[in-house]
């Protein structure tokens, strides 16, 4: 039986982002959206979004589906200047953990922030309340104007990223869009560097944004 897959953005529209004249709610939406679509187009799962908004509604949707895996998507705040991308599971050796893992792997590389961790919180309504594996994404920070300028203009991108870690932790060959089925938010890039080591990445990465370049890091395999 393919293994089933809940998506539940986050309901919290009244969370406004440093940038865009937008929300966590929309912006999650989005990404949710852009991660359904992933999913469907890679195959080997069933998949089911909620388009309420609604954190109650998701978790009864999610249950009484009887989901294998439920993916939050979620933006943080703390005090504007903190970046990074935190990661929330049941507890640190169980298959939530490493559902995390995977996707912090294939997603942290791309985000502009590097405060990045994972931690077992299961006093989180959807982490507590659901009886699926649940794995709760808070991609970057959104009262933060750098990261939240970056999210808003990386939806689709951050969506293959969670699609292509889920993938690898389910076993599942991750496909990714073909030339004709990009998204109108996919970008093209120029590359300026390569690099085996990611420190070396990253002390080129702060001598762009330096010198006034919007510049991320993108991990890929050789």
């Amino acid at each position: 039986m393919a293994t089933k897959i809940y998506i539940s953005p986050s309901d919290q529209t009244e969370n406004p982002y440093a940038w865009g004249n937008t929300n966590e709610g929309e912006q999650c939406n989005k990404i949710a959206k852009a991660l359904e679509e992933a999913f469907l187009r890679v195959g080997g799962c069933q998949v089911k979004r909620n388009t309420t908004y609604s954190i109650s509604q998701a978790i009864r949707e999610s249950n009484a589906w009887g989901a294998d895996y439920h993916i939050c998507i979620h933006t943080n705040a703390f005090n504007g200047s903190v970046a990074g991308t935190r990661l929330f599971c049941w507890d640190s050796t169980g298959d939530g953990y490493k559902a995390c893992q995977a996707v912090m792997e294939t997603l942290a590389p791309i985000t502009p922030g590097t405060s990045d961790n994972i931690t077992p919180r299961p006093g989180l309504n959807e982490v507590g309340g659901t009886v699926a594996t649940t794995v709760y994404i808070e991609v970057g920070f959104h009262d933060n104007p750098t990261e939240a300028k970056w999210i808003v203009e990386h939806t689709t991108e951050i969506a293959e990223a969670i699609c292509h870690g889920l993938c690898n932790h389910l076993g599942i060959e991750y496909k990714p869009a073909e030339q004709g089925q990009e998204s109108q938010a996919v970008l093209y890039r120029v590359q300026v560097g390569a690099f085996r080591y990611r420190d070396n990445a990253l002390k080129l990465l702060s001598e762009l944004k330096q010198i006034g370049y919007d510049a991320f890091i993108v991990a890929a395999e050789k």
